[in-house]
């Protein structure tokens, strides 16, 4: 510690009288960290750090000598006239215990990245469905659950982030409809076959044809080339555009068995602990846990004023397993099946038409298998970088 840093904190100054004083002295130089010393016949004139105080008596007192504190300055004894007064005491300690919980307390949410208050009266909604609100205490809120929470709920939002600076929570999100700006459209490049089928329609726009109607292609064949040589004999690099219009076969098949075993979520219990800096202190939790649990643990430091603290509240989440078991009718099955089926030509055939399809089952004791045979017809083209030098 700084001299200067000690003087602040606290130090005394002191008289010593007595005889054989080069005995003191050298005590006083192993036994204390002296700040300055001066001795002028059978005095001692020095200046010391407070908290050796005690032991400037006992040597005094072993060497006969008479000791006189001549002053005592700094924080510490400023501070200690006032240790009797309790009211003084307790108003400092409830002002900081009140200003560390103002400081984790939400006073403010901002919404950035949009302007359509609209949107933003929705992400409000669903924020303080899930406990994000004025007045709510910042570290008994997950942002990352939050943060999936608003995503799932909210088709408009394709991303987001929260964070809190002292009482601001911040909501950063970005919509479907906002495209980012790219260089993506001057890349060279082909277009290849995504499936194995045969030719219908065509229609280029940019790039050489390598295929023609009727034609039949394989996945990963060549459709429309971007790299084209003019009759200069020069070679042109293009990104190429193109509708491949094609029809082609695809089988998927879905099975369901009559006993289908289910993991659910049960009910969440939270053991919290107090941190400080690395150690952690379990607060007092009656809960007596059974089953199988499912934990997510995540940290909040207090702040004050804005200034992150070494001290935080660490929560556990423990998430039951529920372990149920569903026995079907082949009847149930067969319409669970078809219910996949259905889920299947909704969200994951695009924008292929259905020519035709054949759809058969079969049943056994224990499941029923369905499989479909499609015709579809659509765009089999998928652009192909060229990486050219």
């Amino acid at each position: 510690m700084s001299m200067l840093l000690m003087r602040l904190i606290g130090v005394i100054t002191v008289r010593i009288d007595g005889f054989d004083m080069g005995v003191v002295i050298n005590r006083l130089r192993k036994e204390c960290k002296v700040i300055s010393l001066n001795a002028k016949g059978d005095t001692i004139y020095a200046t010391l750090p407070f908290f050796y105080e005690k032991k400037l008596e006992e040597i005094s007192s072993g060497n006969s000598c008479v000791l006189e504190i001549t002053s005592r300055k700094g924080i510490y004894f400023h501070l200690r006239k006032y240790r009797k007064r309790y009211g003084f005491v307790f108003g400092i300690i409830a002002a900081m215990v009140l200003s560390i919980f103002l400081s984790n307390i939400v006073f403010s949410i901002r919404i950035v990245g949009t302007d359509d208050e609209s949107v933003i009266y929705e992400v409000r909604e669903i924020l303080e469905e899930e406990g994000l609100k004025a007045g709510a205490f910042i570290p008994n809120l997950n942002f990352l659950n939050l943060q999936t929470r608003l995503f799932a709920i909210d088709d408009d939002i394709s991303w987001v982030s929260i964070g809190n600076s002292g009482s601001v929570v911040t909501v950063n999100l970005r919509l479907v409809n906002e495209k980012a700006g790219t260089d993506e459209g001057r890349i060279p490049c082909n277009i290849i076959a995504t499936e194995d089928a045969q030719i219908v329609d065509i229609n280029v726009l940019v790039g050489h044809l390598e295929i023609l109607i009727g034609d039949a292609v394989a996945k990963g064949d060549l459709l429309v080339s971007g790299y084209v040589e003019r009759g200069n004999g020069r070679v042109y690099f293009y990104h190429s555009i193109a509708n491949i219009t094609a029809v082609f076969e695809r089988t998927v098949t879905f099975e369901q068995s009559i006993y289908e075993r289910k993991v659910v979520d049960g009910e969440t219990h939270y053991s919290k602990s107090l941190s400080v800096f690395d150690l952690d202190i379990p607060l007092p939790d009656l809960t007596v846990l059974d089953g199988s649990y499912i934990t997510d643990t995540y940290a909040t430091k207090l702040n004050l004023f804005g200034i992150e603290l070494p001290v935080g509240i660490t929560t556990t989440e423990y998430t039951e397993q529920i372990y149920k078991l569903n026995i079907y009718t082949l009847d149930e099955a067969e319409e669970i099946v078809y219910n996949k089926l259905e889920n299947y030509e909704e969200n994951l055939i695009g924008d292929y038409e259905i020519v035709d399809k054949d759809v058969t089952f079969e049943k056994t004791d224990t499941s029923v298998v369905l499989h479909c045979t499609y015709t579809l017809q659509g765009d089999i083209g998928i652009e192909s970088p060229i990486f050219a030098k």
